[in-house]
């Protein structure tokens, strides 16, 4: 009777660490997936902190400015040239590129001739 008990008990420490486990894995998963929004090619994607979870679509070429700045956790750039993003922190972001961090958006605009005059 003891051994069947002790069986029970090993069975469902099992079980407790394998659902524990998957829960949290997905979990994970969906953070994850919340935070890898994917930008349609041609665009400068800007992802605000709060939100909806869409991101902000500026077009290549062109240059949107925001005011009241626009508070985003990342800014993709899926477009073939740099972008200079002026903000609490200002940066040029090459084509292809990802910045992840929370900061304060006031306008994104095209490099002139690959440089940002920050």
């Amino acid at each position: 009777m003891r051994s069947r008990t002790q069986r029970f008990a090993a069975v469902c420490a099992v079980l407790a660490v394998t659902l524990g486990t998957a829960a949290v894995g997905s979990a994970a998963a969906a953070e994850a997936g919340a935070a890898a929004v994917a930008c349609p090619r041609g665009y400068v994607c800007l992802l605000p902190q709060f939100g909806s979870g869409q991101p902000v679509l500026v077009k290549e070429g062109d240059t949107a400015k925001f005011s009241p700045a626009l508070t985003v956790a990342e800014v993709t750039n899926a477009t073939s040239v740099t972008y200079c993003v002026i903000g609490s922190l200002s940066y040029p972001l090459g084509p292809g590129r990802t910045q992840t961090g929370v900061g304060q958006v006031n306008a994104v605009g095209p490099s002139q001739s690959g440089y940002c005059l920050l």
